[in-house]
């Protein structure tokens, strides 16, 4: 995926959010920690990721950014992909993304028209 391949229109909904959870697999099961992830270009960088984060990545790189909502009843914005350390940095490169709502279990069941899926191409490199 290249920087311009990167959909205006995802960048924008990220730019509403501020904090995220960043969630890792290891051998122990998932491992989350809060992040404050900038995007850059075509991916997300996160700096100073903790030990247990990039030893999960180094075994495991696939991961999950969830931008929780705003308000209670608002939409919550999580994006998978694959992670890469670079020294001090976590670079994260989106393969999927989802803003989704929230609410009741009845609202959660349906589709509202300010959810939104998006495909982004699969890296072609993780380096």
């Amino acid at each position: 995926m290249s920087e311009q391949d990167f959909p205006p229109e995802l960048a924008a909904i990220v730019g509403r959010y501020e904090l995220a959870f960043l969630v890792s697999i290891g051998g122990l099961g998932p491992h989350t920690t809060p992040q404050h992830p900038i995007l850059s270009g075509n991916r997300f960088q996160i700096t100073a990721p903790g030990p247990a984060t990039c030893r999960n990545i180094a075994a495991h790189p696939a991961v999950t950014l969830l931008w929780p909502p705003v308000e209670p009843d608002g939409h919550v914005l999580i994006i998978d992909g694959h992670a890469v350390l670079h020294d001090h940095t976590l670079d994260v490169i989106p393969t999927h993304a989802i803003l989704h709502h929230t609410g009741t279990p009845e609202a959660m069941s349906r589709r509202c028209s300010d959810c939104r899926r998006f495909h982004l191409a699969p890296p072609y490199a993780l380096s």
